[in-house]
């Protein structure tokens, strides 16, 4: 992996060369443990909120609540208690380790490396017990930390595309803090923001779905504008989705020709926070890709040839079966903060259905709209099958929008990805080895170099599902962001202008 001038990296198809990792030609990198960047941002001193930690939701099936659509939502009423119980479910702590000296606290969605990147960031407007504002979510504290007042509000709403006909509102502003990642995977760290903020994603909408508040996710706006509001250091942080909470109602979405003044600059110590080392290091290939995608450009599905990643063609499709879940009783609560990542996978075959309840939960779902201007489906699917009830040995495609698979190619091709994910062998006793890739040539066609977002940050969020799902299933999950991409290529058959992007490991595991 070399770091390229600049000028090289002018969208997603360049920035993934140019972050490969070679078998041959791996960099050496010793990690600073004297200049591990802090957890949570060292804001100055702000007015807080503190939520309710305490708040809770009643209990309901966790497989009811994925397969709901907008319209099983009720008129829910938004107040302080229902936002502290989400953020507390989402993005909260669920477990605490000592490892070499350093704790770490496990959150409730899962991060390369333990590093979690991600911030959250709530704006609101008649909300019961929550000022009208902008804030920043505490994790550590369990507060919100005021950054924009009730006097701002008609600004925050502007920039937010939220219509001045709302009276109640919430709005979560996702972003990616670079060096958190870039500690330790150095320029490949753009890969990792975007995934990790896709499962951020996930736990939020699905987490909303829980509390029966529906909601919509966007991909599409001013970056300059929405980080300004924010107060972020644009070379250190950024926003890359928003999450927003709706009842009975549908919004437009933010698009690239978003108007109204420009937001008011915060105190330079706002910014200042952005800064999570005193010893930070700019990488030149992050930074590029980032201000490469931050342009908004209008696009389109190309007619899918984003998802025409290889020439193989399956012989015959299978529907994947529809298990029924009325009668599996795993509760929401225990699956959001039981999941971990676990890796301990054991040779023995996944139980067919519950292999067709995974394929299920990464099919197409309506439980939230993206933005219009966002291109649609821009990841492709498939999956590796090395002991999985029922099935055949081999790589398969998996057709998301009609539910159906076919097997390519015979095999077990699961010891050999093992091999390529940087030899880590514990690989090969995976049941199956879900595999999210895309055709970046023709996304950047379409949509430009801000297409590259859309597809990590998709392919976060059907990882997150598998993770959610195996959790319910008692099954084993791992994500995979590491592998010597081009021999990952030539496994697979992708053609040149095709990636794997993010490998999902899950299988029986030692009890």
């Amino acid at each position: 992996m070399k770091n390229k001038p600049a000028a090289d990296i002018l969208n997603g198809q360049k920035y993934q060369d140019i972050t490969s990792y070679d078998r041959m030609h791996m960099p050496r990198h010793t990690m600073d443990w004297s200049n591990v960047p802090r957890q949570t941002k060292a804001y100055p001193v702000l007015p807080t909120v503190a939520l309710e930690p305490r708040a809770g939701m009643t209990g309901r099936s966790f497989w009811q609540v994925m397969q709901e659509t907008e319209g099983a939502f009720r008129d829910a009423t938004l107040d302080i208690q229902s936002l502290s119980a989400v953020l507390g479910l989402a993005y909260g702590y669920t477990a605490r380790q000592r490892l070499g000296g350093q704790e770490y606290l496990y959150r409730s969605v899962p991060s390369a490396g333990a590093l979690y990147p991600v911030e959250i960031y709530v704006s609101g407007a008649g909300v019961s017990g929550l000022p009208p504002g902008l804030f920043h979510y505490n994790i550590h504290d369990f507060t919100l930390q005021q950054l924009r007042d009730e006097h701002e509000s008609t600004r925050i709403a502007e920039t937010l595309a939220i219509q001045e006909s709302e009276n109640s509102w919430i709005s979560f502003i996702l972003s990616g803090l670079f060096f958190r990642s870039s500690w330790k995977y150095r320029e490949r760290a753009f890969r990792y923001v975007l995934l990790d903020t896709g499962h951020l994603v996930e736990n939020l909408a699905s987490t909303l779905a829980f509390a029966e508040l529906p909601c919509s996710v966007r991909y599409d706006f001013v970056d300059e504008r929405l980080c300004s509001l924010v107060g972020l250091d644009r070379i250190k942080e950024a926003c890359f989705a928003v999450v927003d909470v709706h009842s009975g109602r549908t919004l437009d979405g933010i698009g690239g020709g978003a108007s109204g003044p420009e937001p008011m600059a915060l105190d330079a110590e706002v910014a200042g926070a952005s800064r999570v080392s005193s010893q930070e290091v700019t990488y030149d290939a992050v930074k590029q890709i980032y201000f490469a995608s931050s342009k908004h450009r209008s696009g389109g599905n190309p007619n899918g040839e984003i998802l025409r990643v290889t020439s193989l063609e399956a012989r015959e499709w299978f529907s994947v079966r529809q298990p029924q879940v009325e009668n599996i009783a795993t509760d929401y609560i225990g699956v959001i903060q039981g999941r971990r990542s676990r890796r301990n996978f054991v040779r023995e075959p996944i139980p067919v259905l519950s292999f067709m309840r995974l394929l299920s939960l990464i099919g197409t779902t309506p439980r939230f709209d993206l933005g219009a201007e966002s291109c649609s489906s821009p990841a492709a699917t498939g999956f590796l099958v090395g002991h999985v009830e029922g099935f055949d040995q081999g790589y398969y495609r998996y057709d998301a929008e009609n539910r159906m698979y076919g097997l390519l190619e015979s095999g077990f091709f699961v010891e050999k990805m093992a091999g390529v994910c940087l030899d880590q062998r514990w690989l090969a006793n995976a049941g199956a080895l879900f595999l999210f890739m895309a055709n970046l040539k023709a996304l950047d066609d379409s949509c430009g170099a801000r297409g590259y977002r859309y597809a990590m940050m998709e392919a976060g969020i059907l990882g997150q599902r598998l993770y959610l799902g195996s959790t319910a299933l008692g099954l084993g999950c791992c994500g995979i962001g590491a592998f010597y991409d081009a021999e990952a290529r030539d496994l697979l058959s992708l053609n040149d202008d095709s990636y794997l992007l993010y490998l999902v490991a899950v299988g029986k595991i030692k009890k």
